[in-house]
């Protein structure tokens, strides 16, 4: 009969049943905990593997890099390192267009996916 901090741990199982440090492996026989100095057989954690599945997005957010979303015929970007002037939101999708005479910048059109907000800067 487990209860739920013991279902917790058996999917946690390189951290500490008692306090929730990772475990450090101190022989071939046991691995302990460095705070609390609790015990475990390697036996019971042999074969035991953990998995972590990490997106395409969340690498692109972590980094600070673009994401693209293609919307109709309009390529979109997504740009964490500029934040909506309306709400503070980090990130607002963009894209850039020639409004202005071909030796002259790019238009950069701004929309942010929290608010709604559109906004411009002539690059």
């Amino acid at each position: 009969m487990g209860t739920k901090i013991d279902s917790i741990h058996q999917s946690d199982f390189m951290f500490c049943d008692i306090c929730g440090t990772i475990l450090s492996f101190d022989s071939r026989k046991y691995v302990r905990c460095p705070l609390c100095k609790f015990k475990k057989k390697t036996t019971e954690i042999a074969g035991m593997e953990i998995k972590y599945t990490v997106s395409e997005e969340q690498i692109r957010r972590e980094l600070g890099l673009s994401s693209i979303e293609v919307s109709g015929e309009r390529t979109r970007s997504m740009d964490y390192n500029v934040t909506c002037p309306k709400c503070s939101n980090k990130g607002v999708y963009y894209h850039t267009q020639q409004t202005r005479s071909a030796d002259e910048g790019q238009t950069m059109f701004f929309n942010c996916p929290n608010c709604g907000h559109n906004f411009t800067e002539n690059t």
